[in-house]
């Protein structure tokens, strides 16, 4: 499937049905309600200086998957990325993370890694991370907690522009230090 990107301006009642039509089992709100995601668009989580939103589309212009990067004033920007449950296992996920890293790098030349977490459990999104170039970074304990209150594991992975720019990946010395 050869996918484009639609960048999400104030369509607020399309992103409203799109997050609501699905459930996301690795996010914090596996169910997000409307009034909690039309309160979040007020406050600029999807659109702003600090963040950014798009559409992941199909060739037949359907709404298929949702990707966000934010902390875009930080120096390491962070996204998050959905996959309607139809859609899942098709190959879009490397494709939309591909698109994204692609679009950061060239649209803020000044970006030398992007960031990104998910849950331990979340193997699907991990072999993404792999595919795309993206290093195992992290990993922390207790630290991802879902909407029922269990407690998951969490992994952070990065891609460094250096790697990006050569399609290298630069492994990351777990052991250097032995105590």
């Amino acid at each position: 499937m050869n996918l484009h990107f639609e960048a999400f301006i104030d369509d607020i009642d399309g992103l409203i049905t799109f997050l609501t039509s699905d459930t996301w089992p690795y996010h914090l709100s596996a169910n997000p309600k409307p009034d909690r995601l039309r309160k979040s668009y007020e406050n600029g989580f999807f659109t702003g200086e600090e963040s950014k939103t798009f559409f992941v589309l199909s060739n037949e212009n359907e709404r298929v998957g949702l990707i966000r990067v934010y902390d875009l004033e930080d120096d390491i920007p962070v996204f998050d990325i959905r996959v309607l449950s139809k859609y899942r296992r098709m190959g879009i996920g490397p494709q939309a993370v591909k698109w994204l890293v692609n679009y950061v790098f060239n649209e803020y030349p000044e970006k030398e890694k992007i960031e990104a977490y998910t849950r331990n459990d979340n193997y699907a999104m991990r072999c993404v991370f792999n595919k795309c170039g993206f290093v195992k970074e992290a990993y922390h304990r207790n630290s991802w907690k879902d909407q029922d209150g269990n407690n998951f594991d969490s992994i952070g992975y990065g891609i460094i522009r250096e790697d990006w720019a050569t399609g290298t990946v630069t492994p990351i010395d777990w052991n250097d230090f032995i105590y």
